[in-house]
């Protein structure tokens, strides 16, 4: 049966099985047994599959692509989806990132699939996409991998398993019905509420029929409810034409689509009444043993929690005041400390969550102030080795980074303890319509820069050179005077090389803000000059690079279509004039030089403090920058290659040319 030929081996999810898988399982891989040899007819047309895939999928409104290159026995088959709620640039990321995983996964296979958190991705060296014909199509031969996660959430069992099963309904139902649309996206995500929620979703192929896309993910769900007893954290299953996920962390971007009540709580199991009279008497007997035992534990309880209020606040005033490392206040913290300061981590606590964790707002004994991060799993460090590291980042001390106090190891959990800064991450201020006016023009630039200087502290003045790796809108804190501070630096450092939260193995990041080159694992700072570049025209656009937002393909794109026809005003505050329209335009300026695809086109961080701070440095013109999704256009450096703008306080000029490429001076203020 054809069919046959592309079911998948279900993996029974083992802790032993999943050490060996990244840690949130987000990047799974199956080879096929046919092979073909290096540098062959086949290799070609796979390259030439591989662009095509990418580009394609990451233009179509569904995310998804097909596409076949060369003739057999050479032809390279190929189909790409990425997940429905991500944009063009994350999705072309992914796509591109999911080949090089299956070349280094299944080397000289013709045929490999790879799952990731943002997209998954077939190849194969024969067409498959037949399987999908009604007289083909059996989804009892689908057999998905199911990935469960290691240790168990605490809940009631039977209110856990109906819990995740109602969000599986909804999601499936919700999926299966899009398909009747014009797109036929198949997708949806839901949450319930749990401490602090239950997340799902599910999506399919959009050349399913809505009977087969229901038939897959009823397919998938058997299999992957096959694991609730255990409350694993999060289950997925994976398909080629489908798959079902769900996550007590967030596993989609945005605010899920579902939005569904919790179920009530599990009733107590009933022991039955006594009838007869003796029954009665041995009720009132055992109430009465019961109440008295009560009164005796009460009693044992209350002198045990103050006894052992007594021992912390000796603890806290002996054991755990900050120890002098260096320059730094570094503290090692217990467990316990963090749990009473943060309230055992309540939901009413939570600050944010993030790819390397989640941040609790919690208060010390003493009445300080301070943010907890829980990270994701283990730090695959030693404890020594793990403190020796944490006391380096202890160390950089910089007005524009988030201070370390210290940090708590305890088993399987290791905490970073930070300086709590009460306004906030930079996203809330830029994103969100609530506050999207409390920033003037000012504070912008003043956050631009101010990030700029973490960075060159970062990467040239500090004692270590440490390279963020995941500059991002919600990793940049503004304090009580608005100014930027740096949080999370060094953690990428600190997680190591193996920690993703990606959906590549290997690199840690956020797609929209991740540099091309490091999807294929270069590491150097200009990959933070990148990021950097993207934060700064969020800024300067109040926009995001990673909305989803069907009107837009990326904020790359877009800016880049205004600047080479001289309306970038129209993605500008109208509220801008005079000098403060020129520091926007030299920003945005900035902004596209460091998202150039060549890192060596890309400044340095001392480079970019320069052109951000004096008016009458040149900036030579940029190229298209990557991940430009939008129609072909020639470079802006014009045929000597020599053209610059020269910004000043009345407004800018073109040095060496007034025009180049459509670019004219229709910027410039009235005098």
């Amino acid at each position: 049966m054809l069919a046959g030929s592309y079911a998948i081996v279900v993996v029974a999810a083992l802790a032993l099985l999943l050490s060996l898988l990244a840690v949130s399982a987000e990047t799974l891989h199956t080879c096929d047994d046919s092979g073909y040899t290096a540098n062959s007819t086949f290799q070609a047309n796979l390259n030439r599959l591989a662009a095509a895939l990418s580009a394609n999928a990451s233009a179509s409104p569904e995310g998804y692509s097909t596409h076949a290159f060369g003739t057999a026995p050479d032809q390279a088959n190929g189909m790409a989806l990425c997940r429905g709620d991500t944009n063009a640039s994350s999705c072309a990321t992914c796509v591109a990132a999911g080949f090089r995983d299956a070349q280094q996964a299944c080397p000289l296979r013709k045929g490999a699939t790879v799952y990731q958190d943002a997209c998954t991705l077939r190849l194969a060296g024969s067409p498959f996409l037949d399987f999908l014909r009604q007289d083909q199509w059996i989804a009892s031969e689908l057999f998905p991998i199911v990935v469960v996660a290691p240790g168990s959430v605490e809940a009631d069992d039977a209110w856990f398993i109906t819990a995740v099963r109602k969000i599986f309904t909804a999601v499936i139902n919700s999926a299966a019905a899009t398909g009747t649309n014009s797109t036929r996206k198949y997708f949806a995500t839901g949450e319930i509420g749990f401490d602090p929620k239950i997340h799902g979703l599910a999506q399919c192929v959009p050349d399913l029929t809505p009977a087969q896309c229901r038939d897959c993910l009823g397919h998938a769900f058997k299999q992957v409810t096959q694991f609730l007893n255990g409350r694993p954290p999060w289950n997925d299953a994976f398909a080629v034409w489908c798959s079902l996920r769900y996550s007590v962390s967030p596993i989609y971007d945005g605010r899920a689509m579902l939005q569904l009540p919790a179920p009530p709580a599990t009733p107590p199991v009933a022991t039955g009444m006594p009838t007869s009279s003796s029954g009665r008497k041995r009720s009132a007997a055992g109430i009465s043993a019961g109440i008295a035992c009560f009164t005796v534990l009460v009693l044992s309880l209350s002198v045990f929690s103050f006894l052992r209020f007594k021992r912390r606040t000796k603890a806290l005033k002996n054991s755990y005041s900050p120890k002098k490392v260096g320059r730094a206040q570094f503290t090692l913290f217990d467990l316990p400390t963090l749990q009473e300061a943060t309230e055992h981590f309540s939901e009413k606590n939570k600050l944010g969550e993030g790819g390397f964790g989640t941040v609790y707002k919690g208060i010390l004994f003493d009445g300080q102030e301070i943010a907890v991060k829980k990270l994701i799993g283990r730090t695959g460090h030693g404890l020594l080795q793990l403190h020796n590291e944490l006391r380096v980042l202890a160390e950089l001390q910089h007005k524009n980074l988030v201070m370390l106090h210290g940090f708590c190891s305890d088993r399987n959990d290791t905490l970073l303890v930070y300086e709590y800064i009460k306004n906030g991450s930079l996203d809330n201020f830029l994103f969100d319509d609530s506050n999207r006016n409390e920033l003037k023009w000012e504070q912008q630039y003043n956050i631009i820069l101010g990030i700029a200087k973490g960075i060159l502290y970062l990467h040239e003045d500090s004692s270590t050179r440490i390279i963020h790796r995941d500059l991002k809108p919600n990793n940049i804190l503004l304090d009580d005077d608005m100014e930027p501070k740096i949080a999370d630096f060094g953690v990428a450092r600190l997680l190591g090389e193996g920690h993703t939260h990606t959906g590549t193995s290997g690199i840690v990041g956020t797609l929209g803000y991740i540099a091309p080159e490091y999807v294929m694992g270069i590491i150097s700072p200009k990959i933070d000059i990148f990021s950097f570049g993207v934060l700064v025209l969020e800024i300067v656009t109040r926009r995001s690079n990673c909305s989803y937002d069907h009107s837009t393909v990326n904020l790359l794109t877009d800016v880049w279509e205004h600047w080479t026809k001289g309306t970038m005003s129209q993605m500008l505050p109208q509220s801008l004039d005079g000098y403060s329209r020129t520091q926007a335009l030299r920003c945005t300026h900035v902004g596209l030089l460091c998202v150039q695809p060549d890192p060596d086109d890309r400044p340095d961080i001392s480079s970019v403090v320069s052109m951000l701070t004096r008016d009458s440095m040149e900036l030579h013109l940029p190229a298209q920058p990557a991940f430009f999704f939008g129609r072909e256009s020639p470079s802006t450096s014009g045929s000597d290659g020599q053209s610059t703008y020269v910004y000043g306080r009345s407004g800018f000029m073109l040095k060496q040319g007034i025009s180049v490429n459509g670019i004219t001076i229709t910027e410039l203020d009235p005098r």
